[in-house]
């Protein structure tokens, strides 16, 4: 009888995982990425942006079905969490250039900021005929 109980003072074991073995059992999926904190905004920023997920991929599923939200009430959601996404993409460019960083945008964005060919070769055409009066 002994041998089937646990040594006093061990706590028994509860059936539900830990905070930590929940997490590094859904790292290993498709559709988790990892993202770090450093600020008390990101943790907001990633409350919001998972909410954001659930209720975008929600939005998407029930337009049409749901006589409340039409497609263009659903377009014009999608069309302002894309702007959204711009905005901050814009925000972290300005930002990068007031401290003299180079930005680098997330896949599927440019830098806003950043001049194109064409303004680049302007801008030389003008430094040589500035430099030789």
């Amino acid at each position: 009888m002994a041998d089937n109980k646990r040594e006093a003072g061990v706590k028994k074991e509860s059936g539900k995982q830990s905070w930590q073995d929940r997490k590094l059992k859904k790292v290993v999926r498709d559709d988790i990425d990892v993202i770090s904190r450093k600020t008390l905004d990101q943790s907001d920023f990633i409350t919001m942006l998972n909410t954001h997920d659930n209720v975008l991929h929600r939005l998407r599923m029930t337009m049409g079905r749901n006589k409340n939200i039409t497609f263009e009430k659903a377009q014009e959601f999608i069309e302002r969490s894309q702007q959204i996404r711009e905005d901050i993409n814009q925000l972290n460019a300005e930002m990068c250039e007031l401290m003299d960083w180079d930005y680098t945008p997330p896949r599927g964005f440019t830098n806003p900021l950043a001049k194109s060919d064409l303004e680049k070769e302007k801008d030389n055409k003008k430094g040589a005929s500035t430099a030789n009066p």
